[in-house]
């Protein structure tokens, strides 16, 4: 009987690893950016540079065969819906209401309170998690094309569904 448990137990930590290693085998590898308290997956051989942006945002920039993907945290604070959409649009350059919404909710991945949005400026397509999490105010988004969003769109909810705050 303990074989057989022990063989059962194998089994499943095996198939878990597998599953895994599948998702990695795809092209994507988890970055965690433990100093600003979030995790995302992103595509393997993505160039990632740490900066800082004005009012004490920072985090980081990544670049991936012209998609760009962006983790920026403002540590220490809670800041209101109001607050980080207006960052947004002075980062981003589009009006909040020309957003389309497309999740909101609380007490998910980390997040105490989030919201995802979609827009598009020109030959631009954001696609952007915003909200609050334990380490403080958190905005992470994508910018790629409409066409490459549509024809890879099950790459990027993978990509939202990753993200994670500590």
């Amino acid at each position: 009987m303990k074989k057989l448990i022990l063989m059962s137990r194998t089994l499943i930590a095996a198939t878990l690893v597998l599953s895994t290693a599948t998702a990695v085998a795809e092209g994507w590898k988890t970055y965690e950016a433990k100093a600003y308290g979030f995790s995302m997956l992103i595509p393997e051989g993505t160039t990632i540079k740490e900066k800082e942006w004005k009012g004490g945002w920072g985090g980081m920039y990544a670049t991936h065969e012209g998609v760009h993907f962006y983790g920026i945290a403002k540590l220490g604070t809670k800041a209101t819906d109001e607050e980080i959409e207006k960052f947004a649009v002075d980062l981003i350059g589009i009006p909040a209401a020309e957003w389309t919404k497309i999740d909101s909710g609380k007490d998910k991945n980390g997040w105490a309170r989030y919201h995802t949005f979609k827009a598009t400026k020109g030959s631009k397509l954001y696609f952007a998690a915003y909200g609050v999490g334990p380490k403080g105010t958190y905005l992470l988004y994508l910018e790629t094309t409409p066409t490459d969003f549509k024809e890879n769109r099950a790459d990027y909810d993978k990509w939202y569904a990753s993200i994670e705050l500590e």
